[in-house]
């Protein structure tokens, strides 16, 4: 089957929304399995769904910063779609946020397709970055590989009903952050963080800063819950925690960084930011850290936390084509030909 990839259009939203529903209504193990869309974590993982903005989520098509392209066969309709919007980190990187395509279609020949044309409206604009989030052990995850992402970390997101209360323990150092110190937290990131992985989120201050501040689930929360944030402050920060406060269905949210010396700093971050949590702000409480935050997790887990779900990053590059003006030495500009 022939598919003609255009922009969605608003007469074709309640097609998008159909196929969008059809899938999240399938059994895990029928339609899923036939590989026509990501395998969708159920249960208390759609909690993760809502916090962090991640594969399959529904976007408003009005939305300026949302970008929607389908796939439409002779007489048949829509048959598939991709979503994708600006990321934290700037214009030059776009966010897959779906891709869905029809059981009966061919997943390579319909995803290729869509994922192509996704990549050449995003260079047309000066996107050279795209990445994405898909569930471990995706289906999905083959044909994002086949079109050249690779994936550079693994996130878990925990969840617990409630932290026990418990006395306020004493950490040195420990006060609010202040604008002067965000140098010495993206210093502390760095530190922390592997290679491969600030090289995408914050290979510049500049970079990190705007995903620091205008994440994709604080940049649409209300100024009175934006984070509390705290550092521990040794003669240079050592640690940080941050916590934005929730609501209704959104929970607590909870995120920590320290140096891994001393070897004790981990746990006395942990302790303390949880005593914060269980006098200030009682409730559920989320915290999301990656593969190599593996001592955290386990602090985490004791406390009762429990991992919920887990997700793949990946990210693709493109080489951004720029014009380049041909220059001419001044003593060569009389063997340049005149015209006119």
């Amino acid at each position: 089957m022939s598919l003609q990839i255009r922009a969605a259009q608003l007469k074709d939203l309640g097609a998008i929304e159909a196929l969008y529903r059809e899938h999240a209504q399938a059994p895990e193990h029928g339609f899923a399995a036939s590989h026509a869309l990501p395998r969708r974590q159920f249960a208390s993982s759609r909690l993760w769904f809502l916090v962090n903005n991640t594969f399959a989520s529904i976007l408003p098509l009005t939305s300026a910063a949302d970008h929607v392209y389908v796939a439409v066969g002779p007489r048949q309709g829509v048959q598939g779609f991709i979503q994708a919007e600006t990321a934290p980190a700037g214009k030059h990187v776009w966010q897959v946020l779906n891709l869905s395509i029809r059981p009966e279609l061919d997943r390579f020949q319909a995803g290729t397709a869509l994922l192509d044309n996704l990549f050449n409206e995003g260079l047309r604009r000066g996107v050279f970055r795209f990445i994405v989030r898909l569930s471990v052990d995706d289906p999905m995850t083959d044909l994002f590989k086949a079109r050249g992402f690779r994936a550079y970390a693994t996130e878990h997101a925990l969840l617990a009903d409630g932290v026990a209360a418990r006395p306020t323990v004493d950490l040195d150092g420990w006060r609010p952050m202040r604008r002067e110190d965000e140098l010495a937290l993206y210093l502390l990131y760095r530190a922390v963080t592997p290679r491969e992985v600030s090289a995408v989120e914050g290979a510049t201050f500049r970079e990190w800063r705007q995903n620091f501040q205008h994440g994709s689930w604080t940049s649409r929360l209300p100024r009175a819950t934006r984070p509390r944030q705290y550092v521990v402050d040794r003669v240079q920060v050592m640690g940080w925690m941050g916590i934005t406060p929730g609501g209704g269905a959104r929970p607590n949210t909870l995120g920590l960084l320290a140096l891994p010396e001393p070897s004790g700093l981990l746990d006395e971050l942990v302790q303390r930011s949880l005593g914060y949590l269980a006098g200030h702000r009682p409730g559920p409480v989320w915290c999301s850290l990656r593969h190599y935050d593996e001592r955290a997790i386990q602090l985490l887990q004791r406390e009762g936390f429990e991992v919920i779900a887990s997700q793949v990053l990946m990210v693709r590059e493109l080489a951004l084509k720029v014009p380049v003006r041909a220059r001419v030495r001044v003593k060569d500009k009389a063997l340049v030909p005149q015209y006119g």
